[in-house]
């Protein structure tokens, strides 16, 4: 296995920015993979007598073998760093194929390693400011479920509503989590009805979730905010030809590539609707 430094940095700072004590003991699960179920379980018997417990030995579905041991430990990234290269080292020295990779969980198997819950006492500790960068650091990072939370905080307090709506979205998108995602935009349009990107994501998204009718009336109230775009035209376009009305999305799909020739999406709806 390849040791990151930088992959094991991130994993750390991930759970920090969650409030989580990274110095508290985890359970640290490893696994090595072999042909051999045998070796994995003579090498089991070595890593038992070390202290670690035995979790599994199961064949994989290109017949491979994958060991899976665990431990209760505390690491430093540096610390562990060690460990993982000693596990390189070990997996060598016993033939043993590879050492695969680790993970690592609460030491009550029954939680995660942080909860809502206690997140969100986390967060109540904290000015909202504070939970407003939070929040826009755990997006930056792809904590979205923790991201959402915060943001929600903000929601609440009144402050920053806008914005904190809008990067609730982003979350509820990456998640696929379509329908929230639409709520979220119409509430920002309650703040701000002239919020072109609520109106063109709330467009796009109802045309991606097949909703035809409410796309081109979300295009259309884009493109009373924002004049001459030529995404706007395409999306009004593509609604308007889904809708079975090929005249008027042919005349929008002209007029998005009026504005930019190089339009690969009007262009490529150009040519479904000469056909």
């Amino acid at each position: 296995m390849e040791i990151r430094k930088e992959n094991i940095e991130r994993i750390f700072k991930v759970l920090q920015l969650q409030g989580v004590n990274t110095k508290m003991p985890f359970l640290y699960g490893y696994f090595f993979i072999d042909k051999s179920k045998t070796k994995l379980n003579h090498f089991k018997t070595l890593l038992v007598e070390k202290g670690y417990l035995f979790v599994s030995n199961s064949e994989c579905e290109d017949g491979n073998f994958i060991l899976h041991i665990e431990k209760e430990e505390t690491h430093s990234i540096s610390s562990l760093i060690d460990q993982l290269t000693t596990f390189n080292k070990l997996a060598e020295k016993y033939s043993v194929e590879c050492f695969d990779g680790w993970d690592m969980g609460s030491t009550d198997k029954t939680k995660p390693i942080i909860s809502d819950e206690d997140f969100l006492k986390i967060l109540s500790s904290k000015r909202v400011e504070k939970v407003f960068n939070l929040g826009i650091e755990l997006l930056e990072n792809n904590i979205f479920d923790k991201s959402i939370l915060a943001f929600e905080k903000c929601i609440e307090e009144n402050f920053d509503v806008e914005n904190s709506l809008y990067k609730q979205f982003i979350c509820f998108d990456y998640l696929e989590e379509y329908q929230r995602a639409i709520f979220n935009l119409k509430e920002i349009l309650k703040v701000n009805p002239n919020h072109f990107k609520a109106c063109f994501n709330i467009a796009a998204l109802s045309y991606y979730l097949e909703d035809y009718s409410t796309s081109l009336k979300f295009y259309q109230k884009a493109n009373e905010i924002e004049k001459n775009n030529d995404d706007v035209f395409y999306g009004i376009a593509a609604s308007n030809f889904c809708m079975g009305d090929i005249e008027s999305a042919k005349e929008n799909c002209e007029i998005a590539l009026r504005l930019n020739p190089n339009n690969e999406n009007a262009k490529e709806l150009s040519l479904f609707i000469v056909q």
